[in-house]
């Protein structure tokens, strides 16, 4: 998998002004494929995502999104040959008050049962600001999380905004180093991260490096144990070139090194029962996205 997605669903978010990136479009689909190989496990993955605005309700910004994806794997182990990876989330978005609603299922039977879903949300708001610092405050809920699963988790936060400058303890740092230049790095707790460069020379053209160490966690249905689940740990390397072809339509593609990974079951994210260990392989992908 050229990029893999965190299961861990504890980073503050931020609004786009915050991050320093462009306002979110209207209404957004994206298609995209991926394969990998590194050795003990060789997959392909296909996905869809879409994400809309709903308008507004009570002074908030509403938004949905969703996103689909396939897994195909071959492996000599226990790994599953077909997982699929549901996403849907609602968002309420007001001044530095967010809350996000999500229903996700990542299995080889989605939504079988409750023991294949995730039911969560993530609430964040302001407690106090001034001259460009704040303090956040939110909660943080997943019935399915890898750690302390099924409980409310507060968490308190602090912000930094500087024209090129955004810092968010612990989870994200983003720093615009010159006009074409950004550094970028955010932590998922308990122990994953990711690192990028993203250098974009032209309008219409932009390369990303990124690397870091990523989770996933699937939870398949003919699983004995329904308090466990399958986890797929990976070190990644990436570089993302992209070239916008219009206004809104955007084609990235990706080459990268998985350097070293493995997969397990457990009850936690580090309990580490049935480990399988992969060696490194060649990550390729291509994504599109059209923005209305």
């Amino acid at each position: 998998m050229v990029k893999l997605k965190l299961a861990l669903c504890f980073l503050l978010p931020v609004s786009a002004a915050a991050q320093g990136g462009p306002p979110k479009p209207a209404a957004s689909l994206g298609a995209s494929f991926s394969y990998s190989s590194p050795e003990g496990l060789i997959s392909r993955r296909t996905g869809v995502t879409g994400e809309a605005a709903l308008g507004s309700a009570s002074g908030f910004d509403l938004r949905a999104s969703a996103d689909l994806a396939h897994l195909r794997g071959i492996s000599a182990g226990y790994f599953p040959g077909e997982l699929y990876r549901v996403g849907l989330r609602l968002t309420a978005e007001k001044a530095d008050t967010r809350l996000a609603l999500t229903l996700n299922s990542n299995s080889d039977r989605p939504f079988n049962s409750p023991s294949e879903t995730d039911l969560g949300f993530n609430f964040s708001a302001l407690l106090s600001e001034s001259n460009g610092s704040a303090w956040l405050w939110g909660l943080n809920y997943s019935t399915r999380r890898s750690f302390a699963r099924g409980l409310p988790l507060p968490f308190i936060t602090y912000r930094y905004t500087s024209k090129n400058l955004t810092l968010l303890l612990p989870f994200m740092l983003r720093w615009q180093a010159s006009n074409t230049l950004s550094v970028s790095a955010s932590y998922q707790p308990v122990k994953y991260f990711k690192a990028g460069l993203n250098w974009r020379p032209l309008p219409f053209f932009r390369a990303e490096l990124e690397g870091g160490i990523a989770l996933e966690q699937y939870l398949p249905a003919g699983r004995s144990d329904k308090s466990q689940a399958l986890f797929y740990e990976a070190s990644y390397i990436s570089l993302k070139p992209s070239i916008a072809l219009s206004r809104r339509f955007e084609l990235t593609q990706s080459v990268g090194w998985q350097f070293r990974g493995l997969y397990y079951t457990g009850a936690r994210y580090d309990d580490y029962k049935a480990k399988t260990r992969l060696r490194g392989g060649p990550t390729l992908g291509l994504a599109a996205k059209y923005s209305f």
